[in-house]
């Protein structure tokens, strides 16, 4: 079987977004590198890569309607929910008929971002 290798993202500022991710999620650079004008990282998800790409125009204009976002199942999920508080992350809240709670925010770039208290693996 197949298995996830990296999601690629396109953000406008690299040092930036590497902070976001690690401190709110403790994801760890591994590795740093330019394709031509971009300038890429790839971030340790525990299970595949996140993929950071800064290069000139991004992240450009996002297609109209919320049509994809990254979902994270989050461990420490009351934790993560203070910390998006702390930095006045604007969420929304969630509980699912089964009890299990999603939140649902922006990372620096509009990216939308659900963490999960209890993943689907």
């Amino acid at each position: 079987m197949a298995k996830l290798d990296h999601i690629g993202v396109y953000i406008s500022n690299l040092e930036k977004s590497i902070k976001f991710y690690e401190e709110m999620f403790g994801f760890k650079v591994i590795n740093r590198f330019m394709s031509g004008e971009a300038k890429i990282a790839t971030l340790d998800m525990g299970g595949g890569l996140l993929e950071l790409v800064q290069r000139p125009g991004s992240p450009g204009t996002p297609p109209v309607g919320n049509w994809s976002h990254l979902a994270i199942y989050e461990p420490k999920f009351n934790e993560t929910v203070a910390k998006i508080d702390s930095k006045g992350i604007e969420k929304r809240l969630i509980t699912q008929a089964n009890g299990n709670r999603l939140c649902f925010f922006n990372d620096p770039d509009g990216h939308t971002i659900e963490i999960m208290e209890n993943g689907f693996l």
